[in-house]
């Protein structure tokens, strides 16, 4: 496939990079467009997030603090042609994540919990390039570990502390996707699709002073990502993505909090559709700069202390330097994250940072 004239898949760190709690636990937004560039690269995107999210207790002139921390990840990708046909590409990733920390305060209704979730995953691709059409598949291999603080019976002034902890399980999922281009016009549409993946995780649980050890059933979603771009003037592209993830697929149960609680630790009721948009310029033969918004609808109900932002808007912009053996983007983003109210406090006004370096180095 002959390759557009300004490669928008340079731009993916920083649509893709996930927030505190958007989009479920969405982090790297599964980015597989390596498969879709040409001759043999390596890329590494450093990711930094500083989520800051705070509320009020309900019923008490205590903030909660910021109840998020500060988090970074770095995700690498290769990949190399067989012969003018046939590519194949690795993909290294932490595709959801979260991580929820109320003890800065004390003496309140979720003060005591802490949750963390923890996946990586490792993607092998094959792509078959014929005329202006690319098909791609191939298999992901995903850990998934939980680790949890909760008071069962909060916000009521007695809880019993609840504690799991978990090791890490591996499973396996595919990946198909499809994409058509029409150079003349610099267009690119591209479709892919992450199956769901299921694990099955040896945890401890504990409550009222006994440990039980269990395996909890735990499914990360299945997701769809739409990605294009077309020219609409000399040197200058639009651009964006829908990624749609079905998160109702997701359900943490383990068992003793399940029976003592009589609900799931942590339960999506509507599944998620994310929308970015951008447009990007070539200002010189090095220098390309771009700007993006993304925005994605609240899930609506009751939030609760695992999930204390709801929908996002954001705003970002970068600039990307293209040399002889290497391009290097470093892209920033504002996330206004969505109000959130549960039964003992409510979350508003609240912003997450975003910053991202990207090198793609070619051999």
């Amino acid at each position: 496939m002959k390759r557009t004239l300004i490669n928008i898949a340079i731009l993916s760190t920083i649509l893709g990079t996930g927030m505190a709690q958007a989009g479920g636990w969405d982090r790297s937004g599964q980015d597989t467009s390596i498969i879709l560039k040409e001759g043999s690269l390596l890329e590494v995107s450093a990711v930094s997030v500083a989520p800051k999210v705070t509320g009020a207790y309900v019923g008490s002139l205590a903030a909660t603090g910021d109840v998020t921390p500060d988090y970074s990840f770095t995700n690498m990708a290769f990949r190399t042609e067989i012969n003018d046909n046939f590519s194949v590409a690795v993909i290294q990733d932490e595709p959801f994540g979260a991580s929820v920390d109320w003890s800065v305060t004390s003496g309140n209704a979720y003060s005591s919990v802490e949750a963390s979730i923890k996946t990586n995953a490792t993607t092998f691709l094959l792509g078959y390039d014929i005329d202006n059409i690319t098909v791609y598949g191939g298999l992901k291999n995903q850990s998934f570990g939980a680790s949890a603080d909760v008071p069962i019976g909060s916000p009521h002034p007695s809880p019993g502390m609840y504690k799991i902890r978990s090791t890490d399980d591996q499973s396996i999922g595919y990946v198909l996707g499809a994409a058509v281009e029409r150079p003349e016009i610099a267009l690119r549409v591209a479709l892919t699709y992450q199956s769901k993946v299921s694990h099955q995780v040896a945890v401890v649980e504990t409550f009222g002073g006994a440990s039980t050890s269990s395996v909890l059933k735990a499914d990360t979603p299945s997701s769809f990502n739409l990605n294009f771009q077309t020219g609409i003037a000399a040197n200058t592209l639009l651009f964006g993505s829908v990624r749609s993830v079905q998160w109702t697929q997701t359900d943490v149960k383990p068992n003793v909090f399940a029976t003592n609680a009589q609900r799931s630790l942590k339960k999506f009721t509507s599944d998620v559709v994310t929308y970015n948009l951008g447009v990007a310029r070539k200002v010189t033969d090095q220098w390309l700069g771009f700007v993006t918004y993304g925005t994605e609808a609240s899930e609506g109900g009751t939030a609760g202390p695992l999930g204390p932002t709801d929908g996002f808007s954001k705003m970002g912009l970068g600039v990307t330097y293209s040399g002889e053996q290497a391009d290097i983007t470093v892209a920033m983003q504002k996330v206004n994250n969505g109000d959130t109210s549960m039964d003992g406090a409510t979350m508003s006004g609240n912003t997450t940072l975003v910053t991202a370096v990207k090198v793609a180095y070619k051999f």
